[in-house]
């Protein structure tokens, strides 16, 4: 696999209904296999822009283009996971992690491709088993496989980790960042975690609100991220939390993290739930 470049050239959104722009004058370049996350408040705009860059909403102005091709639709060279698994019960973890391939027309690599996925996201033992009886995290790991079988260029995460307890939550962000790493896959992720930002991402787009901005762009540069008790950690994550309070207009206060399984209305932690599904 290789990560894609993916430039954004002066996108602005307003949605049909909407009386107010969601998205206004983004630029921005996505090198191949770099880890990028957007944080802002609510309401920013951060799922919006993760749909345009993926194809799955046109923009009302300006162009996405991915290695030098105007995005226009979804395409299998991409991958978007949202908040919802979205596994197929009745099926076992082996069928659904190979169903990215039948889609795509690729089932001659199932045999292949499914065992080592399996094992990339360490369910091996798992194969023959319903998805139905996998834990939360279990099953986040199956839609993480199916994603990754096909051999996407880049994978969106829409605030994928939310519903997930602390411990399976920081394991899956952990995985998923070595996994993007060694297949050199470009990351970008929507988070309001900004924990998460700093742990899987080599850079964080802040972004404002009323409509949309970029606000600024923190680069995250740690040699480890496998330990967040040390200073570098927390001075990059103090660095981030200085940005999303001037982007959000709010006191540091407003940007702690709040305890595991606490609302949007809390401050940074999502609503919903974690690892999406795969198109």
């Amino acid at each position: 696999m290789k990560g894609a470049h993916l430039a954004i050239e002066k996108v602005s959104h307003t949605y049909r209904r909407g009386r107010q722009q969601a998205l206004a004058d983004i630029e921005l370049e996505v090198k191949p296999g770099e880890a990028l996350a957007l944080v802002g408040r609510s309401g920013c705009g951060k799922s919006t822009l993760l749909h345009i860059m993926s194809g799955l909403i046109a923009p009302t102005a300006g162009k996405v283009w991915i290695d030098g091709m105007k995005v226009e639709e979804p395409s299998p060279s991409w991958v978007v996971m949202f908040q919802q698994p979205s596994l197929y019960p009745w099926m076992t973890v082996a069928q659904n992690v190979a169903l990215g391939l039948r889609f795509t027309g690729r089932s001659g690599e199932i045999a292949t491709r499914v065992p080592e996925m399996l094992k990339l996201v360490e369910l091996t033992d798992y194969a023959d088993r319903n998805v139905q009886d996998l834990s939360g995290g279990q099953q986040q790991r199956v839609a993480l496989a199916r994603s990754l079988a096909p051999s996407p260029e880049i994978l969106f995460l829409d605030e994928p980790f939310s519903a997930l307890d602390a411990f399976t939550r920081g394991s899956l962000q952990r995985d998923v960042r070595r996994i993007a790493k060694d297949l050199g896959i470009t990351l970008i992720l929507v988070t309001h975690d900004l924990a998460e930002a700093v742990t899987m991402a080599e850079r964080a787009v802040v972004l404002s609100a009323n409509p949309g901005r970029i606000r600024e762009i923190v680069p995250i540069d740690l040699e480890s991220r496998d330990d967040l008790r040390t200073p570098e950690y927390a001075k990059a994550r103090g660095r981030l939390a200085a940005a999303y309070e001037n982007a959000a207009g709010r006191g540091l206060a407003a940007v702690s993290e709040p305890p595991s399984g606490a609302g949007e209305g809390h401050g940074i932690q999502p609503r919903g739930s974690a690892l999406p599904a795969a198109q």
